[in-house]
């Protein structure tokens, strides 16, 4: 299973959550961490056509918010 479709399952169907990036990577594959863009750069979260992205979308989410120096991301669920 690719490590990025783990993610909606920790969104638990709300429509605001936040999360660090260590509580991701808890559900990764043995010995996956999130790649070093993810924790410099905020495009890494919010890239529309990347299989990570599209994880979380495909579920009706989106990236409201990145916080770099305190490593978590705000998902929002999309007004349907």
């Amino acid at each position: 299973m690719d490590d990025y479709q783990i993610i909606p399952n920790l969104l638990k169907d709300t429509n605001k959550v936040t999360l660090s990036f260590t509580s991701i990577e808890k559900t990764m594959q043995r010995g996956h961490t999130l790649p070093e863009l993810a924790k410099t750069y905020t495009a890494w979260w919010t890239k529309q056509n990347h299989s990570f992205s599209l994880a979380w979308q495909a579920f009706g989410y989106s990236v409201k918010q990145v916080d770099l120096v305190n490593q978590k991301v705000i998902f929002i669920k999309n007004k349907e």
